[in-house]
């Protein structure tokens, strides 16, 4: 039996190379970069915590806390070189929740239709202590460094699936900071969602997943899948976030940028992995429950429904 829980909680120099001029985009991230650069020069170094199954004990309240400082010797074409043309990279976030102790989870998530957010059970929720904010880092084509974009409450969750699901309860600017909605925020949800109802129907011998590079920004991994066996999956060791053993949250893609499925976790805190389609089944059914009430998933969960009787 599923277990779900539909609640909302409140938030709280480089080295210069003759290159083409910046656009207004790339100068505002620059200047962003150097400010930011500039107050935490005098800051004491912390101890770096990039997400745990387990909670860790932390005084940080900022969702960057623990990201790797981007290399100062870096130019804007050789960050391009770090990232693939992959459309389904920049529906990849990472989701940072801050608990009332200020331990901090973090973990993968993906950006669904109308700016909700997949993501895995067991980084998001905890029987012992309340999360306090998530927070959710994306990256577009127009800027390399993945930075805040919004504040999420969790939706819903079911514990037997393992997944989770945020919703946006606000809007951020790259400091995390509550800000209207943006050019920027409209370009990403409307462009760059990932459609969890378009079912890889063939094996995959090869699966395509985001990895974090040393500036902080998403690129594209290729794994062979032994024996097209998608459990093994589960299996594969991260260093993604430092103390993080597994990459909860993680989406899974073909070569053509189909989802097939995410890495969450058991009811034991175990990684486990779940298929689109069952993900798809999990929608319709806090549709059902009135839980997720979204329009457009009418249809798609009759058609869902519809496939599920013509093969029983």
């Amino acid at each position: 039996m599923c277990v779900f829980f539909a609640f909302l909680y409140a938030s709280e120099a480089p080295k210069i190379h003759k290159m083409r001029e910046l656009n207004h985009q790339e100068i505002r991230v620059l200047k962003e970069s150097q400010t930011t650069q500039q107050g935490s020069a005098d800051k004491k170094p912390q101890k770096i915590i990039r997400g745990s199954t387990h909670l860790q004990e932390s005084q940080g309240k900022s969702p960057y806390e623990g990201m790797d400082n981007r290399p100062k010797d870096t130019t804007r074409q050789i960050q391009e070189e770090y990232v693939q043309n992959q459309s389904w990279l920049y529906g990849t976030s990472v989701i940072t929740t801050i608990f009332l102790d200020g331990s901090i989870k973090r973990s993968y998530g993906i950006l669904l239709r109308d700016g909700i957010f997949l993501t895995s059970a067991n980084m998001v929720y905890s029987e012992e202590i309340y999360a306090r904010a998530s927070y959710a880092m994306m990256q577009d084509d127009s800027s390399i460094p993945f930075v805040c974009v919004a504040q999420l409450s969790i939706k819903a969750l079911d514990l037997q699936r393992g997944l989770a699901i945020l919703e946006t309860s606000a809007y951020t600017d790259t400091y995390c900071n509550p800000r209207p909605k943006s050019y920027y925020h409209d370009r990403l949800y409307s462009k760059y969602w990932i459609d969890v109802f378009d079912n890889v129907l063939t094996p995959q011998g090869v699966v395509y997943s985001p990895t974090i590079s040393e500036l902080n920004s998403f690129m594209s991994k290729r794994t062979i899948v032994e024996n097209e066996d998608l459990n093994k999956l589960t299996m594969l060791e991260t260093n993604d976030f430092k103390g993080y053993k597994y990459s909860y949250g993680k989406g899974f893609y073909t070569r053509d940028g189909k989802l097939i499925g995410i890495l969450a976790s058991d009811l034991n805190g175990g990684p486990k992995f779940v298929q689109a389609d069952d993900i798809a089944h999990f929608m319709c059914e806090l549709q059902d429950k009135k839980i997720l009430q979204k329009d457009y998933l009418t249809p798609l969960c009759a058609n869902l429904k519809e496939h599920q009787h013509s093969e029983s």
